[in-house]
């Protein structure tokens, strides 16, 4: 008997423990704050990114396609970048992720290194800038990939934002 009284005591103190109320507000870590306020005030939007392409002499057409690569849970937005007549096999495009985070777009990175090793096919060149993640999807083979026809542009568009 006294062996019940005693656990049903202990019992009562272990379950008081785990339903409390919280009082306290969790300690917030200062290092992750700062990094999520600085990385929300410089994050790029696909406009700002559009435009600054535009602006280098880039015609885009969007592109709309159903199976496009989802890379970190965040669909592309595909652009034509010659005149949406050319013939299918001539060709190129930009791919432009925004991401909410630097680090989501680095993690969007790795989500395309891991899917491109399951298929044999032409690496696009590609792009990092804060939040935005770029892939210039050309037909320059390996050895000329530097030498693609909007390489040049896209760069001097993303030193320019």
């Amino acid at each position: 008997m006294k062996k019940i009284i005693i656990s049903l005591i202990a019992m009562s103190f272990i379950l008081a423990g785990c339903f409390s109320i919280q009082t306290e507000k969790p300690p917030v870590i200062e290092k992750d704050k700062e990094k999520f306020v600085t990385e929300n005030e410089n994050n790029l939007t696909l406009d700002k990114v559009t435009t600054a392409l535009k602006s280098e002499g880039i015609e885009m057409f969007i592109k709309e396609q159903k199976d496009d690569w989802v890379l970190n849970n965040v669909k592309s937005n595909r652009f034509f970048v010659v005149r949406p007549n050319v013939k299918e096999v001539y060709k190129e495009y930009i791919s432009i992720y925004v991401y909410n985070s630097e680090t989501a777009r680095e993690e969007g990175l790795n989500d395309f290194n891991t899917q491109k090793e399951k298929y044999d096919m032409k690496i696009p060149n590609i792009f990092e800038y804060k939040n935005v993640l770029i892939l210039y999807w050309h037909h320059e083979n390996v050895d000329n990939a530097k030498d693609a026809k909007f390489n040049k542009h896209i760069e001097m568009a993303i030193q320019k934002i």
